[in-house]
């Protein structure tokens, strides 16, 4: 499985909803920040949240990036549980 990195442009409530259903084992880092774990690319991640395609929710702007598995820096201890959670899975 691959992190990948949601960032939304402003806080969307569909599309919130969208990542909580397709990756229930999200991580919501702020409302506007979110880590999902996936096999798929990210050109598939933002599909399925609605950030481009046929589906896209028209008001709603952001990128999704493909993580590295390499991360620093000083923030909540919930994230790097999650990630170490994650990467435990693999």
């Amino acid at each position: 499985m691959s992190i990948f990195a949601i960032v939304l442009h402003e806080t969307n409530s569909e599309v919130a909803q969208r990542i909580k259903t397709e990756y229930p084992n999200n991580f919501m880092y702020t409302d506007t920040f979110y880590l999902v774990e996936s096999n798929s690319i990210a050109a598939t991640v933002a599909l399925n949240i609605g950030l481009k395609g046929d589906d896209r929710i028209e008001e709603a702007s952001g990128v999704v990036f493909k993580l590295n598995h390499s991360f620093s820096g000083y923030t909540k201890r919930s994230l790097w549980d999650w990630l170490s959670d994650v990467e435990d899975l693999k």
